[in-house]
């Protein structure tokens, strides 16, 4: 049929390659930064302070418009957050980490994601996060937030990523059309993102636990 793909029900076959391309680029740049900080060779306190890192943190902010708007969303969370944590509000607490990380931090990842270029600074990121794991007391918790908010929003990257790689070049992918691509991609997104939801439901309720537990002492 005209606009779609010659074999749609293998599309996360066709997403495997850019998703272990993307683990690949992880576990390197994790790694080598979890190395370097365990054999001293870069201090956190220095890379944190430098131009790139900051980049890599804050680059959405530094975009007109959006970049203000997120803002103002970041205060206004905030404000959410503590004032739930101040009443031990444990539910509310938790879906208001929820929705900052499932819609918030997904919308900023496949905006970044989307433009392609931001997504060099991804190893960067990576490396900062293994540097400090290796250099700072890190507990079971603050593990089990990572691996919850890693594993989230590394899913929507790489739905992200099937849309607009499938898209641009939907020849090399072996579809119809480009439409045909666009639509599958959409499909393979829409499955990561609600499987991402789950993964940050968790992380989500790992990171009210320690955080009520650090208000109650």
């Amino acid at each position: 049929m005209p606009g779609r793909s010659d074999d749609s029900p293998n599309l996360l076959g066709k997403a495997k390659g850019i998703i272990l391309i993307m683990l690949a680029v992880f576990a390197l740049s994790f790694g080598a930064g979890y190395a370097a900080g365990k054999l001293k060779i870069a201090d956190i306190a220095k890379i944190r302070a430098s131009k790139l890192a900051d980049l890599s943190r804050n680059l959405e902010t530094k975009v007109p418009v959006y970049g203000p708007l997120l803002q103002k969303y970041k205060t206004w969370e905030r404000e959410r957050l503590f004032g739930a944590l101040a009443k031990t509000k444990i539910v509310k607490t938790m879906f208001t980490i929820f929705f900052n990380n499932w819609i918030m931090g997904n919308l900023t990842m496949s905006v970044r994601s989307a433009f392609l270029a931001p997504m060099l600074l991804y190893p960067v990121g990576k490396f900062i996060q293994g540097l400090t794991f290796a250099q700072t007391r890190v507990t079971y918790q603050t593990w089990g937030m990572f691996l919850g908010e890693f594993g989230g929003y590394f899913l929507v990257i790489c739905g992200t990523l099937c849309v607009v790689l499938w898209t641009l070049f939907y020849r090399k992918f072996r579809f119809s059309s480009r439409g045909a691509a666009f639509f599958d991609g959409l499909k393979v997104f829409f499955v990561l993102y609600l499987a991402s939801g789950f993964i940050l439901l968790f992380s989500s309720y790992v990171e009210t636990m320690s955080l009520v537990e650090m208000t109650i002492r």
